[in-house]
């Protein structure tokens, strides 16, 4: 299994998966990036995130929603819940969206994958290096 963020899953879903990943790996997203996209979805803004949405087809808000899961699968978040409490105690972090990604990398092959290099923080990079837990970048095409 590869955890990756919301930004490789939506150029996944349009059908641009970097070539970094492997075609033969599950690819697996935290329910709460899950939920960061459904929030874009239906609540457009101007940033990063909803512009990438915007490059989707007209189903495209479909895979978002409920993605095929030979595609994509929307990890379930009550085993990671503890972890990711854990490694907020353990690390002086706050905020579910790092520590559940942290917690999914832990639990799910020690690597997460990232669309764009400036979506991985100082803290998450540090944290992330404290539980032995590779940070990969799958930048997208110029």
């Amino acid at each position: 299994m590869l955890v990756i963020d919301e930004y490789l899953a939506v150029r996944g879903l349009a059908g641009a998966w970097p070539s970094e990943l492997s075609d033969t790996e599950t690819l697996v997203l935290p329910s709460s990036r899950h939920f960061r996209l459904l929030q874009r979805l239906h609540q457009p803004g101007g940033g990063q995130l909803s512009q990438l949405l915007e490059q989707l087809s007209d189903g495209g808000a479909d895979t978002i929603v409920n993605p095929h899961p030979e595609v994509l699968s929307i990890l379930d978040p009550r085993p990671l819940l503890n972890i990711a409490a854990g490694i907020s105690a353990a690390h002086g972090i706050g905020g579910l969206l790092n520590c559940e990604t942290l917690a999914a990398g832990l639990t799910h092959g020690r690597e997460l994958w990232f669309g764009t290099a400036r979506n991985v923080g100082r803290l998450l990079t540090e944290v992330a290096d404290d539980l032995d837990i590779s940070i990969h970048v799958a930048e997208p095409d110029a």
